[in-house]
């Protein structure tokens, strides 16, 4: 196990011990900076091992017992693809716009690269969304609430969907567990469905925010053909064939 992974589980173990501890206190109690446990929980938001609720951090009881899932926390996949994803789409949010950001950890990058200073409308209804945009000061957000799902960090409820089917947004950021050629974008989970399905009706940009290792899989769950986005943005390790279908398809393709 390398420095890295033991800091990690050592910070894990912390967090468990713990029923509700800030960054702060982890980096006094693990001996590292700010910034490294700033680091380290995220990877854990990542991997699902804990939530961040307003700066605290709780231990997710959903993964309790799953002993092998904790031992297995190296760097979490493509996060650095997902980062250059959410940073490209975060630079194209107008100023004054209205948005619509998807659940997914993908999604989350792009909550988190939009400066602080930025001016715009958000609806969203995921937590770590949510933590990375409430203290922006000049982003209105939307957020909607109702039973929530630890493991993917979502809301979601009827009143909820009521809400974003009265929303229209210039611009709606989706994310995806699964991209097949026939069978579709695909995700994980059922709750999940109503909520896509939905955003993907108010936006007269649907955009697809999903790294390359998503291509060619197929989840679950079905909620939207590949030609319903006017865009797809993904890192530069798309292959080729994949290119030439995205552009047949008549969709904007972008590699970062």
């Amino acid at each position: 196990m390398s420095r890295k992974e033991q800091r990690i589980k050592e910070s894990l173990q912390l967090i468990k011990r713990c029923k509700g501890i800030t960054i702060r206190d982890i980096a006094s109690l693990t001996g590292v900076s700010e910034l490294t446990a700033r680091r380290d929980v995220s990877e854990l938001v990542e991997k699902r091992l804990v939530n961040n609720v307003h700066g605290t951090i709780f231990y997710n009881m959903e993964q309790s017992g799953n002993d092998s899932y904790l031992l297995s926390i190296a760097g979490s996949k493509h996060q650095s693809e997902k980062r250059r994803i959410g940073e490209y789409a975060a630079k194209i949010i107008q100023p004054g716009e209205f948005v619509i950001i998807d659940n997914g950890s993908t999604t989350e990058q792009l909550a988190a690269s939009i400066p602080v200073n930025a001016e715009a409308t958000v609806l969203c209804y995921n937590v770590n969304v949510l933590n990375n945009l409430y203290q922006k000061p000049n982003i209105n957000l939307l957020f909607c609430g109702g039973t929530f799902h630890h493991q993917t960090q979502m809301f979601e409820c009827p009143e909820s969907l009521e809400i974003i089917r009265r929303a229209r947004a210039s611009k709606v950021f989706v994310s995806a567990a699964g991209v097949h050629e026939t069978l579709g974008v695909t995700c994980s989970s059922d709750y999940e469905l109503p909520n896509k399905r939905e955003i993907i009706k108010a936006g007269v940009e649907r955009i697809l925010l999903v790294d390359s290792s998503k291509f060619g899989r197929v989840e679950p769950y079905f909620f939207s053909e590949l030609n319903t986005y006017e865009r797809i943005i993904t890192d530069s390790k798309l292959p080729v064939e994949w290119q030439q279908h995205i552009r047949d398809l008549g969709i904007n393709l972008v590699m970062v």
